[in-house]
């Protein structure tokens, strides 16, 4: 029984519910399945074997890194005159392949991760490529209580590129953006930098938190996420090699690139 189908027999076996499952005979497809599976999961223990197998496996699957010490900084990228544009990195890809000290995930207030199989969320990403023990740290930090939105928590990264992640809990947004909903945003980034400061990271990668699935509008959160970079690197520059924004698309990329001439409430 070669790794994926051993894991995959393995999660099915745990559950009577899924003993019906078909597995299907393409390797994607049992891909899918295999992180279906992860995704519902319950922070449950597991066995010994099981985590040595899936470690070796993810770290297949992990194969393709980012190395961000090869990152252009915005000072190179675009001349800007952004203060500390020396530190800042726009990069557009998959935040899973950075090689960073930590990656930043955008999770919800039980921290366990995303349960739907297979969504397209960050938090799915970040929690299935790491592989079973984030759930079970993240599980056993909290330990059955919730997080207030804007604080963070740090655990390791498992089987990603990067050595840690750090998990923060942004504002959703229902209606028009209230000021209350933007000091929380920047407050996600606030106590991220301040627990990577305190755990000596100097390079850290934030996707942009809560524009997704929580609904808080591009453009506003762009300019809320720099100017907490910048309003942070007045004060701790020395701290930091590189803090990076990632974005998924090309429109993003070019959405944000606009800011770094920006001067609205930013000393440059």
């Amino acid at each position: 029984m070669n790794k994926l189908d051993f894991l995959i027999d393995y999660l099915i076996n745990e559950n009577n519910e899924y003993k019906g499952i078909n597995i299907p005979k393409s390797l994607e497809d049992k891909k899918r399945i295999f992180r279906s599976l992860s995704n519902i999961r319950k922070p449950n223990e597991i066995s010994k074997e099981f985590l040595e197998i899936q470690d070796i496996y993810l770290k297949e699957e992990n194969k393709i890194k980012v190395d961000s010490n090869k990152l252009e900084t915005i000072d190179r990228l675009f001349n800007s005159k952004v203060l500390n544009a020396n530190k800042i990195v726009l990069w557009q890809g998959d935040i899973v392949t950075l090689e960073v000290d930590s990656i930043v995930n955008a999770g919800n207030e039980y921290l366990l991760g995303c349960f739907i199989p297979n969504h397209h969320c960050i938090d799915n990403a970040i929690h299935f490529y790491s592989g079973i023990e984030l759930r079970l740290e993240c599980d056993f930090i909290m330990n059955k209580k919730t997080i207030s939105t804007g604080e963070a928590i740090i655990t390791k990264a498992y089987n990603l590129p990067s050595k840690y992640i750090i998990h923060t809990v942004g504002p959703i947004v229902y209606n028009n953006v209230t000021k209350e909903e933007e000091k929380l945003l920047n407050n996600c980034y606030f106590n991220s930098l301040e627990l990577a400061r305190k755990n000596k990271i100097r390079t850290i990668a934030f996707p942009s938190i809560s524009t997704g699935e929580y609904h808080f509008p591009k453009i506003e959160a762009n300019k809320i996420a720099l100017e907490a970079v910048i309003d942070y690197l007045s004060r701790y520059s020395n701290d930091f090699d590189k803090i990076i924004f990632n974005v998924f698309t090309k429109e993003d990329y070019d959405e944000f690139k606009k800011l770094f001439n920006w001067n609205k409430r930013i000393n440059i």
